[in-house]
């Protein structure tokens, strides 16, 4: 029968937690890398998406801009959690 010393065998599983820790994706707040950087591109589009429909500059989307965009147009309502009547930046996360 062939036995791992103990030595050898601790070494083994150590070295193997080591390549499985340095393999692993890196995390960026709590998020791995490549979720976060979805995120952030998520987020810029979103940004875009607001400036372009903002037509005042008000930093806010009326109901009338907000129509623009088909799916702002379907869901002004749930996205306007307060019931302001408008959308701000906050309201498109």
């Amino acid at each position: 029968m062939n036995r791992i010393p103990a030595a050898l065998a601790g070494a083994l599983i150590g070295a193997l937690a080591i390549a499985a820790a340095a393999a692993a994706p890196a995390h960026v707040g709590g998020l791995p890398a490549a979720r976060a950087s979805e995120q952030q591109q998520y987020q810029q589009r979103m940004r875009q998406l607001f400036q372009q429909l903002d037509r005042n500059g008000d930093g806010r989307l009326e109901r009338r801009e907000a129509g623009a965009n088909p799916y702002l147009q379907r869901h002004f309502e749930r996205l306007d959690r307060d019931g302001k009547g408008y959308l701000v930046p906050a309201d498109l996360r």
